[in-house]
């Protein structure tokens, strides 16, 4: 069972608006298990998860990323939406050293990180997360991380992700990532700041101005095809439809009580085979966004993507 936190960290929805208010959560404590190797892999066993690699982790390392993944966990097993929904028993998170592995595991080539439904596991590129001689991470340890809490949100969110359309799948793994300052600490009183500067680190760190794809293009994706839609972009580009689903998330997380009821029920609603995913009016949503976002330090704008050169994820 997963471990509560020490106190309630939710601590009202105000009813008008569907406005979350919460306290900084703190990370939770974790206790490592040591497994026996497995094909040449390190495995370990923390409460919910297994982890298992086959890159060089100092012992604080290991500890650090076991962090993330059980915090990240116990900060969507108490949001107030219905997102907890893992597969049975302990999940996996592989964490690979060669991307010839990564791959062969099925990941897709390009990603650096990758949930398989199928397989109910999250795999991690070891060079997008690990520091050191060979392939050296260019962002700092906190944006590391939070590619492990995105992965980790898709995982957790296992049983329900089929009942809602990729946009809000991704934009709420990335929700969750804006809000994780670092080893399984999340602070969600200000989601407005954390939005932008997650954003702007990741997109216009010297500039207030900020180019995304059109919500159309992304609002009709499912996992599929959203694959495809990013190995069309270039590589550089390819995060901006992150940010595009990201933005029209917190629309619907903190945009009135209408919009969050509409997500409450998406989620609880059950799934029959055949369903459509839920679409959403997108009349005037971009005007809005720009609006609402100017004065908080984002200059929108939304425009079609350059496509790259056709070859999905090519480097």
């Amino acid at each position: 069972m997963l471990r509560f936190l020490p106190f309630v960290c939710w601590l009202a929805i105000f009813p008008a608006s569907g406005q979350v208010v919460v306290r900084e959560i703190p990370a939770v404590e974790v206790r490592l298990v040591a497994q026996p190797d497995d094909k040449g892999r390190k495995v370990w066993h923390t409460a919910n998860f297994r982890i298992d690699l086959d890159v060089s982790l100092t012992a604080d390392e290991l500890k650090r990323i076991a962090q993330v993944i059980e915090s990240t966990a116990a900060v969507i097993r108490q949001h107030p939406l219905p997102l907890y929904a893992p597969p049975e028993g302990r999940a996996r998170v592989a964490i690979f050293a060669e991307d010839a592995d990564y791959e062969k595991a099925g990941a897709v080539a390009g990603t650096a990180g990758f949930y398989d439904g199928r397989r109910e596991c999250v795999m991690i590129r070891g060079k997008s997360l690990v520091r050191g001689a060979a392939g050296r991470s260019r962002l700092p340890a906190v944006n590391d991380e939070d590619l492990v809490v995105h992965e980790l949100v898709h995982l957790c969110m296992h049983g329900v992700n089929r009942r809602m359309p990729q946009w809000f799948i991704e934009g709420i793994a990335e929700y969750f990532a804006s809000a994780h300052l670092g080893a399984g600490r999340f602070h969600f009183t200000n989601p407005e700041m954390a939005v932008r500067e997650h954003l702007r680190v990741r997109l216009s760190p010297d500039r207030p101005d900020l180019a995304l794809p059109p919500l159309a293009e992304i609002a009709g994706l499912e996992d599929r095809s959203w694959i495809r839609y990013l190995g069309q972009l270039r590589a550089e580009d390819r995060y901006r439809a992150y940010g595009s689903a990201l933005l029209l998330t917190h629309y619907h997380l903190h945009g009135g009580r209408e919009r969050f009821e509409w997500v409450k029920e998406t989620l609880e609603k059950p799934m029959v085979r055949g369903d459509a995913v839920p679409k959403v009016d997108l009349t005037g949503v971009e005007e809005a966004l720009i609006r609402f976002w100017r004065p908080k330090g984002l200059t929108l704008e939304f425009k079609r993507a350059e496509m790259g050169d056709g070859d999905p994820f090519g480097e």
